[in-house]
């Protein structure tokens, strides 16, 4: 009682401190004084920056799984993460408006912010009950500080000394409703494909609205479940009748299927769950998972996913952000041999990235991957990719062929984006937006 009390004056004292500070820094603003974002000192995708930053999670209200994407003028999306620093941190956001391929657009804060275009955050707590403290943040957007006047893509800033101290950013999406999109996910045609590969096929219905060269001024994209890895952009119409596009190629729509996403749960870390052999506390939960196989050459098997998704849950408690605890994952992955690339935990956990902390390391001695990873409570998917280099010399990207293998029959879910740059404006809309999931009916 008297703690809880304690901390609800000195947060409370902190927010009217913050307030005076940001009022100066308005102030001071007022005077041609703002902080402008480089995008060179920062890469306009899902990305941490300070190592203590933990559990990043951008979703829309009431739909923790779901794509950070909302209507504009309609319901709002939560931004939450985790500080492992000691206290409370003086964090700010912004946003910055991007075009269809996420380049910075050529638009000032003004045409796109209603409020104000930088702001302090004050929702935050620290951990309960919890062997590994931390200080929880949210955010929710938009707010009675900042609204959004404009579609379109943004980037979301999360900063703490100024534009050259970014701690984290996260792509998320604006969208107005000019188009319907009706389609289907096919079993490609081509021989090469027809076992490994899904095919989205779609039309694009605009009653009303007029396209004068669709051609020219649309951008389509779709991207896999949510990886920004795995995403196909300028795909061009094969019909264009007056007011509907067909997109039914053979060729240019078509994604590796992959495989359901392997699970674990830790909700509860008092006893053994689904696919977790061994539960230790020291001064911390470890948490061992089942030993996993390698599946790239096992028949295909369908089980329910949330394809490569996690949600922060501790069972039993009022508020899971603040009382689920940390734990160390041992990841277990047995291999004969090494695999042709480093092996990498892969998903949402890692931001569907090839992050360092989730390279795993060969042991030869247990013919095996190992790795841990520090990860909160809650219920994860997750799959093991190797890194393979890309044609012409870019970033190496995960790929599933020696570990999970691609399947035509996968459940995945698509995300379609129509932007339409209409003449004499400076920014691409995002004018339609559907999600379409494969289904067992339509294999």
């Amino acid at each position: 009682m008297y703690f809880g009390l304690t901390f609800a004056i000195r947060k409370k004292y902190y927010i009217h401190i913050m307030r005076f500070v940001f009022a100066l820094f308005i102030l001071s603003s007022s005077f041609g004084y703002a902080f402008e974002f480089d995008p060179e000192k920062f890469e306009l995708l899902n990305k941490v920056y300070y190592d203590g930053i933990r559990t990043v999670r951008l979703y829309p209200s009431k739909d923790p799984l779901g794509l950070p994407i909302i209507r504009l003028g309609g319901s709002g999306m939560e931004l939450h993460f985790d500080d492992m620093y000691e206290g409370a941190a003086n964090y700010h956001y912004t946003v910055i408006h991007c075009n269809a391929d996420w380049t910075p657009s050529n638009l000032t804060k003004a045409d796109y912010i209603d409020g104000y275009q930088e702001y302090f955050m004050s929702d935050f707590d620290y951990s309960f009950n919890t062997f590994v403290p931390y200080t929880h943040y949210r955010l929710r957007l938009p707010n009675r500080d900042m609204k959004f006047k404009i579609s379109g893509n943004y980037l979301l800033i999360i900063y703490e000394k100024g534009a050259d101290y970014p701690v984290l950013t996260r792509r998320f999406m604006v969208y107005e409703s000019f188009t319907t999109i009706e389609g289907l996910i096919r079993r490609p045609t081509q021989l090469d494909r027809m076992d490994t590969h899904q095919q989205v096929h779609f039309r694009v219905n605009h009653p009303g609205y007029v396209f004068p060269d669709p051609e020219r001024d649309m951008h389509i994209s779709i991207m896999q479940n949510q990886d920004w890895s795995k995403v196909i952009s300028d795909i061009k119409p094969q019909f264009i009748g007056n007011e509907q596009l067909i997109f039914e190629r053979d060729e240019g729509n078509s994604f590796p299927g992959g495989n359901e996403y392997r699970f674990f749960d830790t909700k509860n870390l008092m006893v053994l769950t689904q696919n977790v052999r061994k539960i230790d506390i020291d001064s911390i939960f470890n948490v061992f998972l089942a030993i996993d196989q390698i599946r790239s050459r096992a028949p295909y098997v369908y089980w329910d996913d949330i394809n490569g998704m996690y949600v922060v849950r501790r069972l039993d408690v009022k508020d899971e952000h603040l009382s689920a605890d940390y734990a160390l994952v041992d990841f277990f992955l047995e291999s004969p041999t090494k695999l042709p690339g480093d092996v990498y935990i892969f998903g949402e956990l890692s931001n569907f990235q090839l992050q360092e902390e989730f390279k795993m390391t060969y042991n030869p001695e247990r013919f095996a991957y190992q790795a841990k990873v520090l990860l909160k409570q809650g219920y994860y998917n997750y799959q093991y990719v190797t890194a393979i280099p890309s044609s012409g010399g870019g970033a190496p990207y995960g790929s599933l062929d020696f570990t999970e293998g691609n399947f035509w029959e996968t459940e995945n879910g698509y995300h379609i984006f129509i932007y339409h740059r209409e003449i004499g404006i400076r920014y691409d809309r995002l004018i339609g937006y559907r999600y379409l999931q494969s289904q067992p009916s339509n294999r």
